[in-house]
């Protein structure tokens, strides 16, 4: 471990000492914060400078912890004692069963971080966050470094593992990494799904010295719908032009519905690819259920009358925010003019909506959606 308890209970750390400064900790005694018995100093020349158990010792508390793990909770830990907070490392809590790696406590709010750099079982996740929140504990997962992967400039891929530490401040979603080795936050923020493959997202990256706490939750709305656009166009082209066969069975069997209407999936009108800010959550793909609403409840609807929005769940975030994804696109089709709000009937229908026969027609909608869009002055959605 890389750090442990002096004489007096404060907690050192070995990360930083070169091998003529490690002489004088090697005359004193230090404590495993956790069993409390006395440990000793292990360095070498491929070694890096550690505290250690004696070799009887019948302490499990941090074994089977990486190095990146525990280098990183270390330097969050002192990145929030830098900053005068109070903070405890690994603090065990009343009420919830785990340590979080480091607890903070600012004012009244108290804050658990878990610096996580290994894929966990959702369960998992969903017990501890669960666990600090029924006990008034704010939860905030921060993934390793490693675990982002990105796919392009100004895109990333969110697996379904990530989805699991989305979070939402001020109408956007967002992650947090960080580097053990460079000490460097990264936020991947204002997150938008182009497809279940690429992710538009806003990384913004931040040397610890360089930030403070409050800092992560003040969330530049940078990302809006038209930075959206362009992305969305070239995917609208392609999944009407190219057809994909390696899809998940939801998929297929939707494929498979709209066939049995007799309709072709790559004529499906404009209507029913619109984006959604909250398919980034980990929704079913937001055609699937636009085109189950359009078929459904707007179609076959004469203009004028009543339109009925059924209820479209999607996955909270760790901050319990649920994504109302009908409202979304309720918002979206009043700004193309297809509905509008009436103060007796609620939503009526205003236009109708073409099924296309041919795909110069469908990619003529396309176009024209496309361009609506674009001189929209802003879509905050």
């Amino acid at each position: 471990m890389f750090y442990a308890e002096d004489s007096s209970g404060k907690l050192q750390s070995l990360l930083h000492l070169t091998p003529q400064e490690l002489q004088a900790p090697r005359t004193c005694t230090y404590y495993c914060p956790h069993c409390k018995e006395v440990l000793l100093i292990r360095s070498g020349p491929k070694v890096k400078p550690h505290f250690a158990h004696f070799p009887k010792s019948e302490c499990v508390a941090n074994r089977g912890e990486s190095e990146a793990h525990e280098q990183g909770k270390w330097a969050l830990y002192e990145w929030l004692v830098h900053h005068n907070y109070e903070t405890k490392l690994e603090y065990p809590l009343r009420g919830p069963t785990q340590r979080p790696d480091v607890f903070v406590t600012i004012g009244s709010k108290r804050i658990a971080i878990e610096y996580q750099c290994t894929k966990i079982p959702k369960e998992e996740i969903k017990r501890r966050t669960s666990q600090y929140k029924e006990h008034g504990i704010f939860p905030l997962w921060i993934l390793g470094s490693h675990l982002l992967k990105r796919t392009s400039p100004g895109t990333i891929h969110i697996s379904e593992f990530l989805r699991n530490f989305l979070y939402s401040f001020h109408n956007h979603y967002s992650l947090y990494f960080f580097n053990s080795k460079t000490h460097r936050l990264t936020i991947a923020s204002n997150l938008r799904s182009i497809s279940q493959r690429k992710t538009l997202a806003d990384l913004r990256t931040y040397s610890l010295s360089s930030i403070q706490f409050p800092q992560l939750f003040q969330i530049p709305a940078s990302s809006s719908l038209h930075d959206l656009l362009p992305m969305w166009e070239k995917l609208l082209y392609k999944q009407r032009t190219v057809y994909n066969p390696h899809v998940s069975k939801e998929v297929q069997a939707f494929r498979d519905d709209v066939y049995r209407r007799g309709i072709h999936v790559s004529l499906l009108p404009t209507l029913a690819f619109l984006p959604s800010k909250g398919e980034v959550s980990g929704a079913e793909p937001s055609y699937v259920w636009q085109t189950k609403f359009l078929l459904d409840h707007f179609v076959d609807l004469a203009v004028g009358a009543p339109v009925f929005f059924p209820e479209q769940t999607a996955p909270s975030t760790i901050n319990g925010y649920q994504p109302d994804l009908m409202k979304e696109y309720s918002y979206l089709l009043e700004s193309l003019g297809y509905i509008n709000k009436s103060a007796n009937k609620g939503w009526v229908k205003k236009k109708q909506v073409i099924i296309h026969q041919h795909m110069r027609n469908a990619l003529e909608d396309d176009r024209k959606t496309v361009a609506a869009l674009k001189k929209l002055e802003r879509i905050n959605i």
